[in-house]
Parts: structure tokens; sequence; C-alpha cells
């Protein structure tokens, strides 16, 4: 229970936190006042002999301005009150910034080609002018020509090419050598020993590793090669750089999994001896949300549906003998996988159901099994398109079934010829943005 002494302090804590609320209310009115009282009159502009009215603008950044003679004003005067006007209104809404300001915009880092404007994403303006202030009536002088030397005609310079600040590759120490990582799709940051340092890695890979964004790093070696980084290195490395992947499937890089990735490899210089070096986070987060987006518009996965066209089911007999003619193989995964040269999965071939196709193909009865193409993860995409959607018009054939779409609508060629046009598409705006389908970019990207 509070004793007497505790009860007579909160009373007297209240009282007093009361009487400075009044007060300052009483003092705020008072000096409202005071400056309704000050503004609330005209004051002669001497310099434009006006009569300025002080009163607020129910419109943001306007001064109202007004002039005691009735008649048409000089022209001096008028040209004098325009450029006065001119800093308070701002400029013509109807014409474009000044040439001053700095826009900043993503382009990719590939060359030759260059990427085309994003519109997902508006520019940011990072500096503009200041306007000038107001200057005083000067009458105009006849003009005085003055004959100007003309200038030495200036020697072709080849322009030198731009790279974005968020996507400039960091370069080794030693001998510059280019970075084993991407910053277009990866923020890269880079540890630096004083010394040639054999260290253990492996506790920070594994934290690293947990962040949720795929990781990789390399480290270079005293003769300049790099070299992928393990837990325990049988190379010393000076300078080792890793790079998290900026967007995936799941999403694009938060702050909080950028705040881990670089507050790990702190941690990690502050006991090893090193240093750390890190691009700006906020614009490679800005690149991680517009390559997210970028992601997200080109990745597709079509689909075709070959179903039976009455109540008898296909066997897995007929369809393992159709598969095998057609150069699939069935992979672990119980689906059937067209793949190239290098063992690159092209499209697949599912059951519908949830049971995999069995390694025997026997004792699997179904009503439809499902072409897939992965866009993105796939090169020479409209060779590859034509090749599935003729498996599945042979396999209908032979099974007698139907080829449909995922909208169970009869697959026509006017139909696939969309489809294709769409394709083509796809791949010229992968290929624009240097991120070209079926390539490593695109291959570590669409997973």
């Amino acid at each position: 229970m509070m004793t007497t002494l505790q009860i007579v302090l909160a009373i007297v804590g209240v009282s007093l936190i009361a009487i400075i609320v009044i007060y300052n209310l009483m003092q705020e009115r008072r000096f409202r006042k005071e400056a309704e009282k000050m503004f609330s009159h005209k004051r002669d502009d001497v310099m434009l002999g006006e009569s300025v009215l002080n009163e607020s603008s129910n419109r943001r950044g306007e001064t109202h301005i007004q002039l005691t003679d009735n008649s048409a004003p000089e022209p001096e005067v008028k040209h004098a009150v325009d450029e006065a006007d001119a800093p308070l209104l701002g400029m013509d809404r109807s014409r474009r910034p000044e040439s001053g300001s700095i826009v900043s915009t993503l382009e990719s880092i590939d060359k030759p080609y260059s990427e085309p404007p994003q519109a997902s994403k508006p520019a940011r303006v990072i500096a503009a002018e200041k306007p000038a202030p107001a200057r005083p009536v000067v009458k105009p002088q006849p003009p005085v020509s003055v004959p100007q030397p003309q200038p030495a005609p200036a020697k072709p310079v080849a322009p030198a090419p731009t790279v974005p600040h968020a996507a400039q590759a960091p370069q080794a120490a030693a001998g510059g050598a280019a970075s084993g990582l991407d910053p277009m799709t990866e923020f890269v940051a880079r540890l630096k020993f004083t010394a040639p340092t054999m260290a253990n890695f492996g506790p920070l890979l594994g934290t690293l590793r947990r962040i949720g964004k795929p990781i990789r790093a390399f480290g270079l070696r005293a003769d300049g090669e790099r070299e992928a980084l393990s837990g325990n290195p049988r190379s010393a490395f000076e300078v080792v750089e890793f790079g998290l992947q900026l967007a995936d499937r799941s999403g694009a890089l938060s702050q909080d999994q950028i705040d881990a990735f670089t507050r790990a490899l702190y941690e990690f210089a502050a006991e090893a001896g090193g240093a750390v070096s890190c691009p700006d986070k906020q614009d490679a987060l800005e690149l991680a949300r517009d390559l997210d987006l970028f992601c997200m518009d080109v990745d597709v996965l079509i689909g075709l549906n070959v179903v039976s066209a009455d109540s008898r089911p296909f066997t897995s007999e007929a369809m393992h003998g159709l598969a095998l003619q057609a150069s699939l193989s069935l992979e672990p995964d119980g689906s059937f996988h067209a793949k190239d040269g290098f063992g690159h999965t092209l499209f697949t071939l599912a059951n519908q159901g949830e049971e995999p196709f069995p390694r025997d193909g026997r004792g699997l009865t179904t009503h439809g099994v499902t072409l897939l193409f992965d866009v993105p993860r796939v090169a020479d995409g409209l060779a590859v398109f034509d090749r599935m959607t003729q498996l599945g018009f042979d396999l209908a054939g032979r099974l007698e079934g139907r080829l449909v779409d995922d909208n169970s609508r009869v697959v026509s060629e006017e139909s696939l010829n969309r489809d294709r046009a769409r394709l083509m598409t796809f791949y010229q705006r992968m290929q624009a943005r240097g991120i070209p389908a079926g390539g490593e970019r695109s291959l570590r990207l669409f997973v």
C-alpha cells in the first residue's frame, strides 16, 4: 500500500505537470495573437510600388501579389514582378526538369546490349537546381555586338562506357583481377586480410547459408587464381569475396537479410584480423526489387495436358514405351525428362495424379499426363517448345486422347502460334536485360 508521503508526492507531481501545460497553452495563445496583429496589415514594396497581402495561401508554395494601381503596369515593372514570382510559383508544369537535374536509372551491366527503360520503377530525382532569388528592376540597354572568337575544333574522343553504381564489379586487390561474382545479381562483399591467411570458414559459411538466399564465395590465391571457398581451404587467401543473391523465386533480398549478411562478415573479420568492404545497402535493395519485378514478369511455366478422350485410362506401360522412343529418361522424381547435351532439363512429362511413374513401367493407370516447360531456364526455347508440342500431338494421337491447355481448351495450331509469339517476346526481353534464358544467370535466378 502507498504511504501518505507517496500520495502527497504523486499529487504534487501531477499538479506541477498540469501547471506547466496550462502555462504553455497561455503562452502559445499570446504569441499567436501578437503574430496575427503584426501581419494583419498591408505593407508597400519599395522596389515595385506594390502592396503585398501577407495572408496564408490555401495552396502550398504560392504567394498572392496585388498591384495598388488598377491600370496596366509598366513593362519594366511587369517584368520584375514576373521574375519575382518565378522562384515562388515554380516552373511551368508543362516543361520538363532542367538539364542540371540528376536522374538515376538502372541499366544493364553487360555490353554491348543496352537495357530498355523499365516502366515498373519510377526515376528517382537525386538533386535539383535551386531557384535564383528575385532581382531588382533594371532597364534594358541597347545590345552591343561583340565579336566572339571561334573555338578550335575539338578532336573526337570516344565516350567511356558507363556502369551503374550498384552494379559495378569490385576489383581484387592484387592485380585488379575481375571479381568471380556477379554484381548485377549478387550483393558482393570483400574480406581482405593483412597477409595471406588460412582461416576456418566453415562456421561463417554455415551462418551465411541460413540467411535464406543463395551464397557464393571465392578466395584469391597468391598466384592470382580464384578458388571456390570451402570450410577448411587448402590455400592461403589474401582476399575473399562473398556474393549474396539479390533475388530468386522466393522474392527479393530484404533489409534483414542484407543486415545479417554484413553483420556476420564484420564479426568474422574482427576475429580473423581482416577488413570488410561492401556496396551501398540501399542501392543493392533497389536493384534487388527491380530485378525481382523483372523476373516475375518473365517467370513463365507452360503446361500442356494429354487427357483420355473417354473412360479408358492410359497405362504406364504404354507411356513408358512412348517416352523412351521420344528420347526422354525417367528421373528419380518419377517423371520423364527431355535433356540437352549438358544434362539440363528441357521439359518434363509427369503423371497428373499423385503417383509417380514406376521405374519398371508397370502397374500404373492414369487419365492424363502433363508436359511442362520452364521458360526462363531453357536456352533455344522456341525449338524446345516446338519439340514439346509435337510430342503432345503424338501422344494424343497414339493414346487416342486429346491435347488441351491448363484451361481444358483443345490446343490448336492457332493457339500454339500465339504462345510462340509470346515466348519470343519473353526471350527478347531477357536477352536485352543481360539474363538470357538458360544462361548461367537464369539458372541461378530461377531456381
